[in-house]
């Protein structure tokens, strides 16, 4: 046992020459320099993958401005227009013929379709009777009406495109040229 407190007595070593004690700071300052790299790699990553808030309100106004410059450019662009207008002067119904319409319409259409526009040149003489058969169907009543014109022009686009091979397309809208009611 006395050699033990001899043992325990004894002042430790000193290194030898050249090579001096570890320090025992340095391994703490490294651990804490990970720990922060980690917690700021971290935070980085964070930042990135989390969704940031949306702004419902601005996504909702900017959709309802796109849609509405979308719907303006549909309703100013004209497209390619048929060449000849198709005229009818024709009797109006219910008038004993003592009253004529007279009217010319020219169709619009998609202008990279010329297939449709080819096929418009090529169905005319149908296309006329289609025109005079309907105007001539209509009455007094229903032409000056409010929205005559306008009935009467979806009336033929539906006709007009019903006659028409499906593989060719559709016309647009159709235009009235003249109408005059004697």
């Amino acid at each position: 046992m006395a050699d033990e407190k001899k043992k325990d007595a004894a002042p430790a070593a000193a290194p030898p020459a050249g090579e001096e004690e570890p320090k025992k700071g340095g391994n703490f300052i490294m651990v804490i320099g990970i720990i922060v790299g980690i917690v700021v790699l971290q935070g980085a990553l964070a930042y990135l993958i989390i969704p940031k808030p949306v702004d419902e309100a601005a996504i909702a106004q900017k959709a309802l401005e796109d849609s509405l410059r979308l719907a303006e450019e549909a309703l100013t662009k004209v497209g390619a227009i048929t060449e000849k207008p198709i005229e009818v002067t024709v009797n109006i119904a219910g008038t004993d013929a003592e009253r004529l319409i007279k009217a010319s319409i020219v169709f619009e259409y998609d202008e990279t379709n010329a297939a449709l526009g080819a096929e418009l040149t090529r169905r005319e003489p149908k296309l006329t009777n289609l025109f005079s058969e309907h105007m001539s169907s209509l009455t007094l009543m229903e032409l000056p009406e409010p929205g005559g014109r306008d009935k009467i022009r979806a009336d033929l686009l539906r006709k007009i495109n019903e006659s028409l091979p499906p593989k060719v397309g559709e016309i647009q809208d159709v235009l009235f040229k003249t109408y005059i009611i004697q």
